[in-house]
């Protein structure tokens, strides 16, 4: 199945979404970067390590994400370009505070919010203040075409994901990789394979703006569904571009300065984006 990813910021006036056709794609499904208030060392990330085909917990990484949270201007941005370049639907993942503010972009384009679908996480990191209780879901924005989008596969049919973000942080780790990690905000791969099982149909081209390690592109091929996408870091564009290329069957470590010393050695399983 043909896939197409290219490297650089989808919101680029010239060779992002820009240059795409009206209506060129039928679905998007895509992981813009969180809002502002999730980019502090509020954030608490449980680091993996995959030990002989296991998955154990190794750490609590208190770090704050290391890409730039998105503003207002790019999310009504990236609402614009994808209402203009797709023609059925598309589903964004975001924090359910940012709901609202994705609901109020799509409305202001031909486009329409429909629904906000849970993806639940059993293994959601605990609030460790102990002052309230940790969050244990995101939410999924679903927009359509006002006029002209064909129905949803799924029909009437309610959905709630429910899958670990461990299925989708695995990672194998040679000696001496201590301090590497996968991409930050990595979706599990059958997570995404639901998704796009759920809202597209065989053949069809789907986008994603914000590719991360190719997580949505890799289900697109098992499923049979074409792919374009964007991806900013060099590092994890590479990751990704391997990946779909059938070269590298998990995302390989990527951080700056160590991206070339480590590589993923587990094969079998694709797991993460």
């Amino acid at each position: 199945m043909t896939w197409d990813l290219r490297l650089g910021s989808c919101l680029d006036p010239i060779d992002g979404l820009a240059s795409l056709a009206d209506k060129s794609v039928d679905v998007t499904v895509t992981d813009p970067p969180y809002e502002d208030e999730a980019h502090t060392l509020q954030r608490r990330q449980k680091g993996m390590v995959t030990v002989e085909g296991s998955e154990e917990y190794r750490e609590v990484n208190d770090a704050a994400l290391t890409f730039a949270p998105i503003t207002a201007d790019e999310r009504i941005e990236s609402a614009r370009q994808i209402a203009r370049v797709t023609r059925h639907a598309a589903l964004v993942f975001c924090q359910v505070e940012a709901v609202t503010a994705w609901r109020d972009a799509f409305d202001s384009t031909e486009f329409a919010y429909r629904r906000c679908i849970p993806w639940l996480k059993p293994d959601a990191m605990p609030s460790l203040h102990g002052r309230w209780p940790g969050q244990s879901f995101e939410s999924i924005v679903l927009a359509t075409r006002r006029r002209g989008a064909r129905p949803c596969p799924l029909g009437g049919t309610s959905r709630v994901y429910t899958f670990t973000r461990a299925q989708g942080a695995a990672m194998s780790q040679r000696k001496g990789a201590k301090n590497a990690a996968p991409h930050p905000t990595t979706k599990p791969l059958r997570l995404m394979r639901a998704i796009v099982e759920d809202f597209t149909l065989p053949g069809d081209l789907v986008l994603d703006g914000f590719a991360g390690s190719g997580t949505t592109g890799i289900a697109c091929n098992q499923l049979g569904r074409r792919f374009i996408g964007w991806e900013l870091d060099a590092g994890y564009y590479e990751i990704a571009r391997r990946r779909l290329s059938g070269d590298e069957a998990r995302p390989s470590i990527h951080q700056p300065g160590l991206f070339d010393m480590f590589a993923a050695t587990a094969a079998g399983k694709q797991e993460s984006k």
